[in-house]
């Protein structure tokens, strides 16, 4: 780092303690490793930038149609920004041979994160969202035709040009019809977690410690999304968290949810790109503990999944009737997919036929009064299916065949062109 000359020597009286970290083989498989200060005592004292970092979810929503995507990764991202020359010496860090300093922004800055999407958003301003999409350091170009996303490929590697950026190109994918991006596969078909992520989950060994056990839900939860019932299926894994619960490896309950949660993932599961020209449908349900929902599009009955969500009663609304339960699944699911259906049509499917009619009662009772009047903003029509709804489920594992992934007929064939030769072509750019 000293010749590339993102750190210098310092005399700066501020000094953080230092690690050295593994990064993942490269293509070479070398192994290279990453150094990580301990800023924790710097970003106590540092106020905070408040510019956001883009939505994973909005991200993969404006996906859908695409049938050719790039995925574009800056080499040593956050050491391409340069620090403010009058907060270089705050950087600064002691090793075995000196007293060091960084000239190029660090990892580990509180800051770091939202000083560095600020940086991408600007230099790519005027073609985000349209050409390309971008997180932190990873971008993703997605079109229709091979001849539009060369066309985009061009404006996104003219903006790098001219602010200077280095991009790495054995993490980066051109033309393909399937890339990863932030944890996931994208395809013209629809989404799908990463197969190194549901790797990982199916590798990890059962948790002993409450350390341990969040570290597992937080792996599999970033992928809840994906899982009908999600609250309800890891109840027993959560309720370990509290303070009244201990940890029982041996326990058969826990072992057995913790060895069904792990595979929840393995059936390949797929969730289609949300098309705001067509209509949604809300599918709720509640239990006994959890409430959830399933937005989807197509008929019902044969309606195919955009995403799930669900959560666990508190302790005060396990108490509730079933039909506050049924209400208050709707009232939540309505909140939490707020973004897709405020301002639409839907529907709202459910299997507790009392709510077809309540919202023609003159006297319900007022919590389920309170409820109705925050469902008057959105414009929906009630239908009721008998039984429990796992068509969803069930679609949740099939790819499905989506009109609105089809490409224009005067468009190319799908073929994947990601064997061709892009570099050469990006050399000429």
């Amino acid at each position: 780092m000293l010749k590339q000359g993102i750190i210098r020597p310092s005399d700066s009286p501020w000094s953080s303690p230092i690690w050295i970290v593994p990064k993942k083989l490269d293509a070479s498989g070398q192994r290279k490793w990453r150094i990580v200060i301990d800023y924790r005592k710097l970003n106590e004292q540092t106020v905070e930038d408040r510019y956001p970092l883009p939505n994973i979810n909005d991200i993969l929503d404006k996906l859908g149609r695409s049938q050719y995507f790039s995925t574009i990764d800056l080499a040593s991202g956050f050491h391409q920004i340069e620090v403010d020359p009058n907060d270089v010496q705050k950087t600064a860090f002691t090793v075995e041979n000196g007293h060091y300093e960084f000239v190029r922004m660090p990892f580990g800055l509180k800051n770091a994160p939202s000083t560095f999407q600020r940086v991408m958003d600007n230099v790519l301003r005027g073609i985000v969202n349209n050409c390309c999409i971008v997180y932190l350091d990873d971008i993703i170009v997605f079109s229709t035709s091979l001849q539009e996303h060369i066309q985009k490929l061009t404006a996104v590697f003219d903006r790098l040009r001219k602010f200077n950026f280095k991009i790495q190109l054995d993490k980066s994918e051109f033309l393909k019809k399937e890339v990863n991006y932030l944890g996931h596969v994208i395809t013209p078909e629809g989404i799908k977690p990463n197969p190194d992520k549901i790797k990982a989950i199916l590798d990890y060994s059962i948790p002993t410690t409450p350390k341990q056990l969040k570290g597992f839900l937080g792996l599999i939860g970033y992928y809840r999304k994906f899982i009908k019932n999600f609250a309800k299926i890891t109840k027993p894994l959560t309720i370990r968290l509290k303070k009244d619960h201990k940890i029982d490896p041996n326990e058969t309950d826990y072992k057995n949810c913790f060895e069904f949660c792990k595979n929840l993932l393995t059936n390949d599961p797929i969730l289609q790109y949300p098309d705001f020209d067509k209509q949604f449908i809300l599918t709720t349900d509640a239990s006994n503990y959890a409430i959830g929902a399933v937005l989807s599009q197509g008929t019902i009955g044969s309606d195919l999944p955009v995403a799930f969500a669900s959560r666990t009663l508190n302790e005060h609304e396990i108490n509730y009737s079933t039909i506050e339960k049924e209400l208050l699944a709707i009232v939540w699911a309505t909140k939490y997919f707020r973004p897709y259906l405020y301002g639409r049509k839907f529907k709202i499917v459910t299997d507790h036929q009392p709510l077809k009619w309540l919202f023609s009662l003159k006297e319900p009772n007022s919590k389920l009064v309170r409820w109705r009047l925050r469902l008057e903003e959105f414009d929906y029509e009630i239908h009721y299916k008998k039984g429990k709804l796992n068509s969803n489920a069930d679609a949740l594992s099939r790819p499905p065949n989506l009109n609105m992934a089809t490409t224009p007929n005067n468009s190319e064939p799908e073929t994947d062109y990601s064997d061709k030769p892009i570099f050469e072509y990006i050399k000429k750019i």
